[in-house]
């Protein structure tokens, strides 16, 4: 059993999510977001080591139970390394899904000013069930202080 940090974002759960609740199984269509910066993300983020292969709709990289897809395009290497955090894909992926039970969740509150997110400003609060709608508060305006917003869950999911 392999235990990953999994990133179930805001807008992924509104639109099309089913709230779940710690020791779930669930069966994820998982991708790996290389753009997670900042040292706060340095612990979650997570390498997926393995072979390139043709599954479902495309290339996909396997490892430690986890399928995700491979992003390069046109022809694939034999094998790859994804660095990044993993995020639940909602909308249309046509990769084979991962299955796994939820150990974990903490809703993640990001810290704003005006549109832009602040680096090192970011909350993490453990619930026993991931809500269906996030707290938003509007982002702040141009100039104006600091403000917070639940952009998400972030999963503790183990998986075979």
């Amino acid at each position: 059993m392999t235990l990953w940090n999994v990133m179930y974002q805001d807008w992924q759960m509104e639109c099309c999510g089913k709230p779940f609740s710690v020791g779930e199984e669930l069966t994820w269509q998982l991708l790996v977001d290389a753009t997670a910066r900042g040292p706060e993300w340095a612990a979650e983020l997570s390498e997926i080591e393995g072979p390139v292969e043709s599954a479902g709709g495309g290339p996909v990289v396997r490892s430690g139970g986890v399928t995700v897809p491979w992003p390069g395009d046109g022809g694939w290497p034999p094998r790859a390394l994804l660095t990044g955090l993993l995020s639940v894909e909602t909308h249309g992926g046509k990769w084979p899904p991962t299955v796994g039970v939820v150990r974990g969740i903490q809703v993640v509150s990001q810290g704003f000013v005006a549109e832009n997110p602040v680096p090192g400003k970011r909350r993490l609060r453990a619930v026993d069930a991931c809500p269906k709608w996030f707290e938003r508060v509007g982002r702040a305006k141009e100039g104006a202080a600091l403000r917070w917003e639940e952009t998400g869950a972030l999963v503790a999911f183990e998986v075979q």
